[in-house]
């Protein structure tokens, strides 16, 4: 294979949009013709790698009237200010999107750069470490192009593309199998307590605090930390977490199978059933079923929009409202006969354990990828460009 890498910059290979204002008056709308991206929406669980979702749109004649620039589809979006930026997402745009003034986009040039090689691309560079300010960082257009790259042919690229979008996909497609199986799992909860001739109880009945505080030197660098930015929304099945190494306070100790609670108000929306054994942050609750049939139950009932609006409405504190373990027991649930349960029990045990399978399966391809990228986008391993479709 001939070496054909050239050495240039960012510049050369596209051309960087900043977002523009969002008026509140014209947020909200949940349809339309355009999105209107935030950095809030690169966290949504659709847009892990695409931006296919949106919480705002706006229509044809509010983007004339507005004088919005479209970001056009390809184009990489990434947050160009602040924590957002630290954070360093980058989501490919699918369609002509609207961005906020807290963003940027990266639009390719044609005939210089593949679409989907310049999402890779930009995230070998590490664009965190080149932001300027100390306060609160920040991205520069003059900056971002100038960052130097080196980049192979047209060809090579899409082969570069295709070996990582292909693992990028069968993640993706994991991710959307663990939606619909969720999706399944809550409702079959929901039907069984609905259904049930079971006396009243509370969630109480179904588990129990863990109280296990853990100091921090006897954490070992190599334990499994969830803090409340590993915890999902909008999910049940925790996939994010982390060695402990450095960490620098008391925790908890959890064990699999237990199920994680955001206390703080802004937090109370993520729950998540831990899938290993490990350590979390003490604004995080951990409660044990009594039962482990009862798993999927105790999660489903934890993540409602009924107890959580509860919970909002009588949360304490001055400075950052909270729930207690109080507060959570107390929440009325049907106590399920042993038969209800037991049936229950059958039809949600083999989808969790399913769902559990692809969120390994899913870090395993991530740490695949992630370690395959510096050395594709350096050209110390390269693959075959025949074949690919330009």
């Amino acid at each position: 294979m001939t070496n054909s890498w050239e050495d240039g910059t960012l510049g050369d290979l596209c051309s960087f949009q900043a977002g523009g204002a969002f008026p509140r008056s014209e947020q909200g709308h949940v349809s339309g013709d355009y999105p209107f991206i935030k950095v809030s929406d690169m966290t949504l669980p659709a847009n892990s790698k695409r931006i296919v979702q949106a919480n705002n749109w706006v229509s044809i004649e509010t983007a004339e009237r507005m004088r919005l620039k479209l970001a056009p589809a390809g184009a990489v979006a990434f947050a160009k200010i602040g924590e957002g930026l630290k954070a360093e997402r980058l989501r490919q745009i699918t369609r002509p999107t609207a961005m906020d003034n807290n963003m940027m986009a990266a639009v390719p040039k044609s005939g210089k750069v593949d679409e989907r090689f310049l999402l890779y691309l930009m995230e070998s560079v590490n664009i965190a470490s080149w932001a300027q300010g100390s306060a609160l960082p920040y991205l520069s257009q003059s900056v971002l192009s100038e960052i130097p790259v080196r980049t192979p042919g047209l060809s090579e690229q899409r082969a570069i593309a295709a070996t990582l979008g292909a693992i990028d996909d069968k993640i993706e497609s994991n991710r959307r199998a663990t939606a619909v199986g969720e999706s399944l799992i809550r409702a079959l909860v929901e039907s069984a307590l609905d259904a049930s001739e079971g006396v009243g109880g509370t969630l109480g009945d179904y588990c129990r605090l863990v109280k296990a505080p853990v100091k921090v030197e006897e954490i070992r660098a190599d334990d499994n930390y969830i803090g409340l930015e590993h915890m999902p929304r909008g999910s049940i099945f925790l996939t994010e977490w982390e060695k402990a190494e450095g960490l620098g306070s008391n925790k908890t100790a959890f064990q699999r199978g237990d199920v994680l609670f955001g206390k703080l108000r802004p937090y109370f929306k993520k729950v998540g059933i831990a899938p290993v054994n490990g350590v979390c942050s003490t604004d995080i609750l951990a409660v044990r079923p009594k039962d482990p049939r009862d798993l999927a139950l105790i999660a489903v009932v934890a993540a409602s929009d009924g107890l959580i609006d509860s919970l909002s409405a009588g949360s304490t504190g001055t400075r950052m409202p909270r729930a207690s373990w109080k507060d959570l027991a107390a929440w009325r649930v049907p106590v399920l006969t042993p038969a209800e349960r037991a049936e229950l029990s059958d039809r949600v045990a083999p989808l969790t354990e399913r769902l559990e399978q692809l969120t390994f399966e899913c870090r395993g391809l991530a740490a695949l990828r992630d370690a395959l990228l510096p050395e594709l986008l350096s050209g110390r391993i390269r693959v075959p460009a025949e074949g690919v479709a330009a």
